[in-house]
């Protein structure tokens, strides 16, 4: 018995896109054959699955894209101005794999006698009492009695005897085949390791996918990106606006930032972990170290990179946005790699509400006075339970960069979005309120992506309706 690795995914690999591994095995062209891939976390085992061979190549293919992403979701940390264990945006796992086939015993050598009755010479597994069915060559032509279904009456490891009376062989060198008759199978589990993996809660493109490379989220050079696809330059966010982006950090490991002004600051990393949420937008970077302030009023932009003893990702950078606002709500969003990005909605907001109610027609009780029935004029003929009171908003955004129109897509499509309402002073535009933040979920079943060289000024209209309803009393 021998498997051969074929294909593997990367060590680290997004959860929703194809997580496939592939094995071939020397016995794959025997009766009954299955390869077993079992699935663990740690010492864990959590998923067992048995897996015919491909028809073309006989290879053993499993993709467990759908039953590893069900232990990965995201981390939403609004309070935290530092970094965060983004602890369910990934997970490891270990594949090993096994292989069961039909126990199948054949022999070659004579059929001897044995007091009276067929002994069988072949190695062998069996136990008096077992059942047992016997194929031989020829069909059964020359020893009939010995075809087909019985019952074994005596066994050692090298040979086993069935009640067939040896008068009935008329050649004891014809060959055969035995197999138990409910079909037992050989079953070896971890013929093959493969190394610890992680998958995260990412989803690359049909086309992005086909060209990932893990080590391009390894931050240890000035080109290795974070784990998200917010825009690296234009991307414009206003002083009451929190980004959360993951990265794959080391305890002690800074995050470096500087303003246009060429002011440096850092905060150093506190978690040990596999992907850290670490929190960099306008409103919620935290205290860093450095002389003075990261955002002044005169504040163009700043950026922030990871630093391990220098420069070790791309450089991200915020452009803030002293836009006058309406009113100003921003949506915090889950993006295709994990990261809880924003945007700013800082144009007419409408808030609506529509009630749902459930109506029923009672009688009314009243009540008897002077030896007549009436009623008051009180009493409720149609009643009314049941009730909800659904909020939607209609936000605009903004005027929208190219790069920030793309990425806006991102959220139209996020399944997990939280809105805030910003408010600032007059007319110095100092930031008063932020938050809290509260569940919401898009509405807009349609949208279109505008380009710059079709569409010069760009901006956007998004519906959400809040996730939970207020309570009505009465």
């Amino acid at each position: 018995m021998a498997q051969t690795i074929i294909a593997q995914p990367q060590s680290f690999t997004p959860a929703y896109n194809p997580v496939k591994f592939i094995v071939d095995s020397t016995n794959k062209n025997l009766d009954g054959f299955k390869y077993i891939f079992d699935v663990y976390n740690g010492a864990t085992l959590i998923g067992r699955f048995k897996v015919l061979p491909t028809f073309s190549t006989g290879y053993g293919e499993l993709d467990l894209s759908k039953f590893l992403s069900s232990y990965v979701s995201w981390d939403f940390e609004p309070s935290v101005l530092t970094d965060y264990d983004a602890a369910n945006c990934y997970y490891n796992f270990q594949v090993k794999t096994g292989e069961e086939y039909l126990a199948q015993f054949n022999y070659t050598s004579a059929l001897t006698n044995s007091g009276g009755f067929v002994r069988v010479n072949v190695t062998n597994t069996f136990a008096i009492g077992d059942q047992i069915n016997i194929t031989q060559a020829d069909g059964g032509a020359a020893n009939p009695l010995l075809e087909g279904l019985h019952s074994v009456t005596n066994s050692s490891g090298s040979w086993f005897e069935v009640f067939v009376p040896w008068t009935s062989v008329t050649d004891a060198n014809v060959n055969g085949s035995v197999v138990y008759a409910d079909q037992r199978k050989v079953v070896t589990y971890n013929v093959t390791t493969f190394s610890t993996k992680n998958v995260f809660n990412g989803a690359r493109s049909f086309v992005q996918f086909t060209t990932y490379d893990q080590n391009q989220y390894n931050p240890n050079s000035p080109t290795k990106e974070w784990l998200t696809n917010q825009p690296q330059t234009e991307f414009n966010a206003t002083l009451g606006q929190d980004l959360w982006l993951n990265i794959r950090g080391r305890i002690g490991k800074k995050i470096a930032f500087e303003n246009d002004n060429g002011d440096l600051f850092y905060k150093t990393l506190t978690n040990n972990t596999t992907i850290e949420g670490v929190a960099v937008g306008p409103n919620n970077y935290g205290v860093l170290v450095g002389t003075g302030d990261l955002i002044t009023p005169t504040t163009k932009y700043y950026e922030f990179w990871y630093d391990d003893a220098g420069q070790s990702s791309v450089k991200y950078r915020v452009n803030i946005d002293r836009r006058e606002s309406i009113t100003e709500y921003d949506l915090a969003f889950l993006d295709r790699m994990g990261s809880m990005s924003s945007f700013a909605f800082q144009l007419r907001a409408i808030e609506r509400g529509e009630v749902q109610r459930d109506e029923y027609n009672q009688d009314e009780k009243g009540f008897v006075s002077g030896g007549e029935w009436t009623y008051n004029t009180t009493e409720f003929g149609n009643s009314t339970f049941n009730l909800n009171n659904v909020k939607t908003y209609e936000l605009n955004t903004n005027w929208l960069t190219d790069e920030m129109s793309v990425y806006f897509e991102e959220l139209t499509t996020s399944p997990q979005v939280f809105m805030k309402r910003v408010e600032y002073s007059c007319p110095d535009g100092v930031l008063v309120t932020s938050g809290p933040y509260v569940p919401v979920i898009v509405t807009n079943n349609t949208y279109e992506v505008f380009r710059q060289r079709n569409k010069n000024l760009i901006k956007y209209t998004l519906v959400v309706k809040l996730a939970n309803n207020d309570a009505i009393n009465g």
